[in-house]
């Protein structure tokens, strides 16, 4: 029981939460008035390396922030004079052709026009225009 009585916590008074919140106070305005009186810390550019300059560090700094879209879906898209519709999809490196057109309908074979169906693609110099 005696140890307990020692731990025991008495009950905050009002005076005593005034006087916390007033010391706080007092503490946020001399931070400001403190800090509103130091110098701001100068930032530090590295020094340049011997045979380095400052040209060489921008173009290390340049090379850092290439962002790789090897992996990137490009479609690009080519219309024929006669209507059809063909889109090249590129993906890692690699390019597909599809269409979805029924221009070149042929009587007797069915043509699912919902799906489309890869075909060759036309030269690069074709005309394609960027989806």
């Amino acid at each position: 029981m005696a140890a307990q009585a020692c731990f025991a916590q008495e009950e905050p008074t009002a005076k005593g939460v005034a006087g916390l919140e007033q010391a706080k106070r007092e503490a946020v305005e001399a931070d400001r008035a403190m800090r509103a009186a130091a110098p701001p810390e100068a930032k530090k550019e590295p020094a340049l390396s011997a045979g380095e300059s400052a040209l060489d560090r921008f173009d290390k700094a340049a090379d850092a922030a290439f962002i790789d879209r090897s992996n990137t879906r490009v479609v690009d898209q080519y219309r024929s004079s006669d209507g059809v519709v063909i889109e090249r999809i590129t993906y890692g490196g690699k390019s597909d052709c599809v269409t979805s057109s029924t221009v070149n309908y042929v009587p007797g074979i069915l043509h699912d026009s919902s799906r489309a169906r890869k075909v060759t693609c036309p030269p690069a110099s074709a005309g394609w225009v960027r989806k």
